[in-house]
């Protein structure tokens, strides 16, 4: 069996891009041949660095399918030749693909070929949300080839994949998202993080982690725990890049510094970018707080759970699932004063209330172990390949 993993990128890890490189790594050391496409060139700045150590990491080679960056629907043509021109002469039996662009070309590229095109459903589609002309082109081109095969990240995705595309529910199954190994062995001294930060080693560290983008409730984060940060010796933390592709969020941001400005929070609410030592952070902290309105999974949910660090998070969409049989606390979305007194609950729990929650919440994080999903994949690919899915 010879894969191809084809991602936009690889060299800017968020959720998604990360379980696309560990998948394919770990791919690898089970033995299946799995090599990994970018839509793009490789003379972006910090692709050749991210190239050397995908190839370092065990990927047998890194392909580049030659796109400019927020390409067009005409640009697509030439790529979806030199994709199934690529496909043809490696020998590719399986092509995954987890974003729109990528499987859009994919599902035209691979039409007629024996190569199997399997899409992961990383988002949740609704028939009134998802109207834009690129979803439509999306969701026609992957059931224009009849061979696409599909795996969601959580039932909740699946189910509303099936009402949105309406493929028939034998062409999906559900395959939960994962996390590396090393957020189950986490050892900190949790003072390190405090002292980089300036930070008192007696202060509660509230935080957030992932893409700073206008649906992911950053703003009601603050508006709820920034009137209370001083006088509960407590520091707001942000963690994760500006996700200025998404409408809203650049605004959102704007408003955001004016507020922490206007109300002298510049000391208590920090934001701290990309930041490469994730598993440390989270088990520096005192309560992971996510209050997305709109998700599929919530990675940042199950690294939470298997360091050990107590979950606040909105009620929506595949949220419950994620944090099913845990002790985290769930409010509605773009509620301050619930999200507030939500995050005082958790920090004022008793050692036993706390040491139960953290047993609870690591029980459930083993669930997204990345060897389940690994397995889970291989089974997928063989089943694809030999007509039983």
């Amino acid at each position: 069996m010879k894969v191809l993993i084809f991602t936009p990128q690889f060299h800017q890890l968020g959720g998604a891009e990360r379980s696309v490189v560990e998948l394919a790594v770990e791919l690898n050391k089970r033995g299946i041949h799995t090599d990994i496409l970018s839509m793009y060139t490789e003379d972006i700045p910090g692709v050749d660095k991210a190239k050397r150590y995908l190839l370092k990491e065990g990927i047998p080679a890194v392909h580049f399918l030659g796109m400019h960056v927020h390409p067009t629907i005409v640009s697509m043509f030439p790529a979806i030749m030199r994709l199934r021109r690529l496909v043809y002469e490696e020998g590719y039996d399986v092509i995954e693909t987890s974003m729109l662009s990528p499987s859009v070309i994919a599902s035209w590229a691979l039409k007629g070929l024996r190569a199997v095109h399997v899409v992961g459903i990383r988002c949740v589609y609704m028939r009134n949300r998802e109207v834009s002309k690129q979803h439509k082109f999306f969701k026609f081109s992957v059931r224009f080839n009849s061979r696409v095969r599909y795996y969601a990240i959580t039932d909740y995705t699946r189910e509303k994949w099936i009402k949105y595309s309406r493929t028939l529910p034998e062409k999906s199954r559900t395959i939960h998202n994962s996390i590396p190994d090393s957020f189950f062995n986490v050892r900190v001294n949790r003072n390190e993080l405090r002292q980089e930060l300036g930070i008192p080693e007696d202060a509660c560290l509230a935080i957030y982690v992932g893409r700073c983008a206008a649906y992911k409730g950053i703003d009601t984060l603050l508006n709820a725990l920034g009137p209370i940060l001083v006088r509960n010796n407590m520091y707001l933390l942000y963690v994760g890049s500006p996700d200025f592709g998404v409408a809203g969020t650049e605004t959102m941001l704007k408003q955001m510094k004016t507020l922490i400005s206007s109300e002298n929070w510049n000391e208590v609410v920090r934001f701290l970018g990309q930041r490469h030592d994730i598993p440390n952070i989270l088990a520096s902290a005192d309560v992971l707080v996510h209050v997305t309105r709109t998700e599929a999974f919530g990675r940042t949910l199950a690294e939470a759970m298997a360091v050990g660090l107590p979950v606040v998070a909105s009620n929506v969409e595949a949220v419950p699932e994620v944090l099913e049989g845990s002790d985290s606390i769930m409010v509605p979305a773009d509620d301050p004063v619930a999200l507030r007194q939500a995050v005082l609950k958790t920090l004022h729990r008793n050692p036993s209330e706390v040491a139960c929650a953290i047993e609870r919440g690591r029980i459930r994080a083993e669930d997204f172990r990345i060897g389940r999903r690994t397995d889970a994949m291989i089974e997928l690919f063989k089943d694809v390949l030999s007509n039983r899915f």
